[in-house]
C-alpha cells in the first residue's frame, strides 16, 4: 500500500541497502565495490620490450620495433585501453596500491550526499589473485547521517578461506512507518561503534562454502515524534548493545563477481543475538538469497534475484527487514518476513555500451509484530545504460531510474546493481 509523510517531513534520499540493516545505509557505502577475485583477473599485460639503459626508455619513453623512434607515453595513457583505446580504468585497478573512490549518494531517503574511500591494495607478484584491500572512507548526507569506518578484506590457506571484517561509528536519521503510524515518522540511530566480521572456507572446487560470522554493535536510539506510543517507548531515548554470532552456506559459481553473465550465487545465513554475547535484546535474523545469470544469445542476457529476509524473536523495530528494490525507498516496507524479486534483461548495444530494463516485486509479512503491517504487494521498475569502464575485469558502471509507489528515482551504479546483496 502506498502512504505518504507527514506534511512535517520532506522528502529524503538513501544509500543502496546494506547487508547489514541496523548499521544503517550509511556504512554500506564503505563496502567495496571491487571483489578481490576479479582485481586479480586485470593482472597488467607484461611489457613486451625490456627496459633499456638509455635515460629515455628510463623515463618512460618506449622504442617502436623499428627503433628509430621514441612515444613518449602521457598521463592520461593509463585510462585508456591498449585494445581499442578507449577510457578504461583496468590497468590502473590492477597495479594496486592506493585508490581513492568516491562514494556518491543518490537513492530517496538521506537528502543524497558524498564521501570517500582510501582504499590500498596489495596484490603479491607471485600469486595475484592473493589480494588484500584496506579501505578507510567516510560518507556524509544531506539530512545530518554520516558514517566512516575500515574495513578488511583477503583470503589465506591458499585462497580456501576468504575473510572480512570492519568497524566503523556513524548516525542514520531514516523514516520509519509502522501500522499504528502509517504517515511516518522519523528515528536516530547513533551507532558508539559497530564491528562486522565473517569468514568461509571452500569445500574443495564445488563452489560451496562454509563458515562462521559475527556482528556487535552500540548504538543511541531516538525517536522525533511528540507522543511516543506505547509500543515504541522501548525503543526510543536509549542506548542498545547488541551481539550476535552466526554462520552460513554458500555457493557461487558465476563466471564474473562484477558483471555476471551466468552462473548463480546463493546463500543462506542466521545471525543470533544473545545475552551472553552481550546483547540486550535476544532475536534472530535470517536471510536467504539466491541470484541467477542466464545468457540467451545475440547480445541478450537475463538476470534474476529472489532475497527473503526475517527476523524473529524480541528485535528493535528499526532492525526488521525492508523490500530491497530498485525504486522503492530504503526502510520504507518492513515486517518480520520480507521478499524481494526482480528481473533485469540486458542488450549489448557494442562491447563498451549495453542498456537493461529491470521490474521487480515486493511484499511483507508483519508476523507476529503489532509494529508494522502487511504491505500488500509492491511493484517498481526501469531502465539504465551501462558503459564496461574496466574490459579486463568485466565491471561495467552506468545509471539506472526506476519508478516505484514514491516516484522517480536514479541510481549510480558501479558493478552490477546487486552487488550489495552478493557475496
Amino acid at each position: 500500500m502506498r502512504r505518504t509523510l507527514p506534511a512535517r517531513a520532506k522528502p529524503r534520499s538513501t544509500v543502496r541497502r546494506a547487508r547489514f540493516p541496523l548499521t544503517a545505509t550509511l556504512l554500506a557505502t564503505l563496502l567495496p565495490a571491487l571483489p578481490a577475485q576479479a582485481l586479480a583477473q586485470a593482472t597488467p599485460p607484461a611489457p613486451t620490450t625490456t627496459p633499456a639503459a638509455d635515460p629515455a626508455a628510463a623515463s618512460g619513453d618506449t622504442l617502436t620495433e623499428a627503433g628509430q623512434s621514441h612515444e613518449k607515453t602521457s598521463f592520461f595513457d593509463r585510462f585508456r585501453d591498449e585494445e581499442d583505446g578507449k577510457l578504461d580504468f583496468s590497468n590502473v585497478l590492477a597495479k594496486g596500491g592506493f585508490i581513492p573512490v568516491p562514494i556518491v549518494i543518490t537513492e530517496p531517503a538521506v537528502d543524497g550526499g558524498y564521501g570517500l574511500m582510501a582504499q590500498f591494495i596489495t596484490m603479491p607478484k607471485d600469486n595475484p589473485a592473493a589480494v588484500t584491500r584496506r579501505m578507510v572512507g567516510a560518507a556524509k548526507t544531506g539530512n545530518g547521517s554520516y558514517g566512516y569506518g575500515y574495513l578488511q578484506q583477503g583470503s589465506a590457506l591458499d585462497q580456501r578461506l576468504h575473510y572480512r571484517f570492519g568497524a566503523g561509528r556513524g548516525k542514520a536519521i531514516l523514516t520509519m512507518y509502522p501500522a499504528l503510524l502509517p504517515s511516518g515518522f522519523e528515528y536516530t540511530n547513533k551507532y558508539d561503534y559497530a564491528v562486522l566480521a565473517s569468514a568461509r572456507m571452500d569445500i574443495g572446487k564445488s563452489g560451496f562454502s562454509i563458515g562462521p560470522m559475527l556482528d556487535f554493535r552500540q548504538m543511541r536510539s531516538r525517536i522525533d515524534f511528540a507522543k511516543v506510543p506505547d509500543e515504541l517507548e522501548e525503543q526510543s531515548q536509549r542506548k542498545l548493545n547488541l551481539g550476535a554470532l552466526g554462520g552460513g552456506a554458500h555457493f557461487d559459481n558465476r563466471d564474473n563477481p562484477l558483471a555476471p553473465t551466468k552462473g548463480v550465487n546463493a546463500y543462506v545465513q542466521g545471525r543470533f543475538y544473545a545475552d551472553f554475547l552481550g546483547s540486550d535484546r535476544k532475536f534472530q535474523r535470517y536471510e536467504g538469497h539466491a541470484y541467477a545469470f542466464h545468457p540467451l544469445g545475440d547480445g541478450w542476457r537475463l538476470g534474476a534475484k529472489v532475497e527473503i529476509d526475517a527476523a524473529r524473536g524480541n528485535y528493535p523495530a528499526f532492525i526488521a527487514p525492508s523490500i530491497s528494490l530498485r525504486g522503492v525507498q530504503a526502510a520504507r516496507y518492513q515486517g518480520g518476513t520480507v521478499l524481494s524479486t526482480e528481473a533485469e534483461l540486458t542488450y549489448q548495444l557494442a562491447p563498451r555500451w549495453s542498456v537493461l530494463a529491470f521490474g521487480g516485486m515486493g511484499a511483507t509479512d508483519p508476523g507476529h509484530s503489532r509494529i508494522f503491517d502487511s504491505s500488500g504487494a509492491i511493484f517498481a521498475g526501469g531502465g539504465g545504460l551501462r558503459y564496461r569502464i574496466a574490459r579486463k575485469l568485466g565491471m561495467d558502471a552506468g545509471l539506472d531510474v526506476a519508478y516505484g509507489p514514491g516516484g522517480a528515482v536514479f541510481y549510480i551504479q558501479l558493478g552490477q546493481a546487486w552487488s550489495f546483496g552478493m557475496d
